[in-house]
């Protein structure tokens, strides 16, 4: 059977943890750069430099880093795996729902009680997080991160790299740019611009010296 190598030690690798081994998964250990919390029956490996001695023939990866409001060392670290050859597993917990009509790219994470409906399309390295809904027909875009609880309608379009609050509400057809974010509990009722920040109800931009309080 093929080992899955858990890279991070923090919470979201707690979370991917359970749900492997809800899926029964064989988890050989996990890389970070110090020994988390993960438990004994997820040995600490060593930090990321030991990927490089790992052969990628015989394991795959999980990303295990998660995301605040800025999903670039998410996809930093997935990348680094990718190019030393390594596959990332697709993790969907068996209480997540993923509609037989909907598609889903290398690396992508449904976690408990999210739903994915028919028609959606997830990118690579994405992150559907705990009770997250996507509905009929959006495109996730590859390392982007729907926080928990938040609800995306239908034809949503979500950019590379956006990050979703948590509880925030997204309304049918809206497209939402690459490297954008939403914060907690927005509203969105219209496009989002590539690498804006918005917040409130409904959603509206805010400055960037504002930003860090997202």
């Amino acid at each position: 059977m093929t080992e899955l190598i858990l890279l991070g030690g923090g919470g979201h690798a707690r979370s991917v943890l359970a749900a492997a081994r809800a899926l029964e998964l064989a988890v050989r250990g996990y890389l970070a750069p110090q020994a988390g919390d993960l438990g004994v029956d997820c040995p600490y490996l060593g930090d990321d430099d030991v990927l490089g001695t790992l052969d990628p023939e015989e394991e795959l990866f999980v990303n295990g880093l998660g995301s605040t409001t800025v999903t670039t060392a998410r996809q930093g670290l997935y990348g680094r795996a990718i190019a030393r050859g390594f596959r990332a597993a697709q993790i969907v917990h068996p209480r997540g729902f993923v509609d037989p009509g909907a598609r889903l790219d290398s690396g992508v994470q449904v976690l408990a009680g999210a739903f994915v409906n028919s028609g959606a399309v997830v990118g690579e390295n994405a992150l559907i997080n705990s009770g997250a809904i996507i509905e009929h027909d959006v495109v996730v875009g590859a390392h982007s991160h729907v926080s928990p609880g938040a609800v995306v309608a239908g034809g949503v379009r979500i950019g590379e790299g956006v990050h979703v609050g948590l509880g925030a509400r997204v309304i049918q057809g809206v497209t939402l740019g690459s490297g954008s974010v939403i914060g907690a509990g927005a509203v969105v009722i219209r496009d989002v611009p590539a690498g804006a920040v918005v917040v409130g109800v409904p959603a509206r931009a805010i400055e960037s010296e504002k930003r860090e309080a997202v």
